[in-house]
């Protein structure tokens, strides 16, 4: 009876022993492919993060500057030489003076009166050439400052300075600055011993005319 009770119990051992073994491989083999699954995504994720380009940072080209072009200057146009001229004038007595200005040119001119009765020095006359400096006023010498970047002479000889009652005969400036386009400056520079000059200041390459209509002689200096 005893030695039937022990290998019943033998017996059970062995039946339990197969069940553990049994779940155990069961659970090995259920654990199997969710290890598989795991290694799969990790070699997933890392061959995605390996084979995935690092991208580089775009560099932006600088633009480069052009130098800005310098304009090239205009050379300046040659002056038009002055032309000595001379002759009779009007009358031996200037009365006035007036500038005037204009789309293309400016004037100078000189009024003169009546002619008083001729002196022994015969009819009066009138010269216009190029001055150069110095320029100074005729009876004492001293300088003037002329403005302009020419400069013309005019000298009227066998003039009336004196009226008979005494006064002078030109009563006008001794002195313009009208500052047009050509014409700048004109200054009396001599009044003496029959004589009357004026400098004229200007700027520009205009040729100098002058010409007489009536009792008047115009200078013009184009602009």
């Amino acid at each position: 009876m005893i030695a039937l009770q022990h290998r019943s119990t033998i017996g059970s051992l062995v039946v339990l022993v197969a069940l553990v073994a049994s779940a155990c491989s069961q659970g090995a083999a259920s654990a199997s492919p969710n290890a598989s699954a795991v290694a799969s995504a990790t070699g997933t994720a890392a061959a995605t993060a390996t084979s995935a380009p690092t991208a580089s940072p775009t560099r932006t080209p600088t633009p480069t500057s052009k130098p800005t072009a310098k304009p090239t200057p205009s050379p300046k146009p040659t002056p038009c030489p002055v032309k000595a001229t001379s002759g009779k004038i009007p009358s031996d007595r200037l009365v006035d003076v007036k500038t005037a200005t204009g789309a293309d040119a400016d004037t100078l001119t000189f009024v003169f009166g009546n002619m008083s009765v001729p002196g022994p020095g015969g009819p009066p006359t009138g010269e216009l050439d190029a001055a150069k400096p110095p320029f100074t006023y005729g009876p004492s010498g001293l300088p003037i400052v002329m403005v302009g970047e020419h400069v013309v002479q005019v000298v009227f000889r066998g003039m009336s300075i004196v009226a008979d009652t005494g006064d002078p005969v030109y009563t006008g400036p001794a002195e313009v600055s009208p500052g047009y386009p050509a014409l700048k400056h004109a200054v009396e520079f001599d009044e003496s011993e029959g004589q009357v000059g004026w400098y004229v200041g200007y700027d520009g390459p205009g040729c100098v005319t002058s010409a007489t209509t009536g009792n008047d002689i115009t200078l013009t200096f184009p602009h």
